[in-house]
């Protein structure tokens, strides 16, 4: 089901954003936060499934919407790295989870509010450039020639659409900078591990029964049971 959650604001408001559940009636037992980006479309399905497989398995959970994100009202250019980490910390302790999910780029955004596994961390510096890339190639295309050393600068210096997302001048500065992992508490959990073709490099997504089945195996054996 789609419920709503206040995310924090950087100016100490909130912001209503959607999250999906699975949770009935209890608090949800996992927090979900998806990779960034394109990533996160690609594996939105996914995730879902994987949720559903979790609570054929007693573990209830919830993916929400970081501002900006998904069907987030919030201006993508007014987002950061910074500001998401807020978020999902604060929907860690507005949901009341016993453990979280930071799958990819978004393994970035963990500040320990929670136990939490990290599944297939990579650094978002590495997902912004093949954005920066692949809008350098778009822009050549269509007869515009800027280099891919160009659309960084400008995203840096005054902000850029990059890929379809409008990237704000702090965030390209914190992508640019970002580093892997931020709690090294955390469990990792390799792709190795779950088996099959990373759906985040299809161009398309979708889904792969066995892969969540696999991950929502492991998942329910780190959170147990009540």
């Amino acid at each position: 089901m789609f419920i709503d959650w206040p995310a924090p604001l950087p100016d100490g408001g909130t912001s209503m954003e959607m999250a999906v559940s699975t949770a009935r009636k209890d608090e949800p037992e996992l927090l979900i936060i998806p990779p960034l980006f394109e990533e996160a479309n690609r594996m939105r399905a996914q995730l879902v499934l994987m949720m559903r497989m979790l609570q054929d398995l007693g573990i209830s959970s919830v993916m929400p919407d970081l501002p900006g994100m998904n069907e987030s009202l919030r201006p993508q250019a007014s987002q950061t790295l910074s500001a998401w980490r807020a978020a999902a910390a604060s929907a860690a302790k507005h949901f009341g989870v016993r453990h979280a999910l930071y799958v990819r780029q978004a393994c970035v955004l963990d500040t320990g509010t929670a136990p939490a596994s990290h599944y297939a961390p990579s650094e978002p510096s590495k997902l912004f450039r093949a954005m920066v890339r692949a809008q350098s190639l778009a822009e050549k295309e269509a007869g515009k020639d800027r280099t891919a050393s160009q659309i960084l600068d400008a995203a840096s210096v005054q902000g850029d659409l990059v890929a379809g997302w409008d990237i704000g001048r702090t965030m390209a500065q914190e992508l640019c900078e970002s580093a892997e992992v931020t709690n090294e508490a955390a469990t990792p959990i390799t792709h190795e591990e779950i088996g099959g073709r990373p759906l985040w490099l299809s161009n398309e997504g979708g889904v792969d029964e066995r892969q969540a089945q696999a991950l929502a195996k492991v998942l329910a054996e780190r959170i147990g049971t009540r």
